[in-house]
């Protein structure tokens, strides 16, 4: 199963993003969103390749998209 997540970049990565998003994409990651002007990634990922993440410079953080619904 998949984790919809949100990468964070660092100056370093905000800085070639493309590279940053191309990497992510080799990881096993489905990039849906590229914010240049963010610094930021999304897409979705499972959760076995987490780990692949932490070896990819320029990234920040990796956060989890949280869900809610008003009843």
């Amino acid at each position: 199963m998949s984790d919809r997540i949100v990468v964070t970049l660092d100056d370093e990565g905000a800085a070639d993003i493309a590279s940053v998003s191309e990497e992510l994409r080799r990881t096993g990651m489905h990039v849906d969103q590229v914010l240049e002007e963010l610094g930021v990634i999304t897409g979705s990922l499972g959760q076995a390749d987490f780990a692949g993440l932490r070896g990819i410079r320029g990234i920040a953080s990796v956060d989890t998209e949280e869900t809610f619904g008003i009843p």
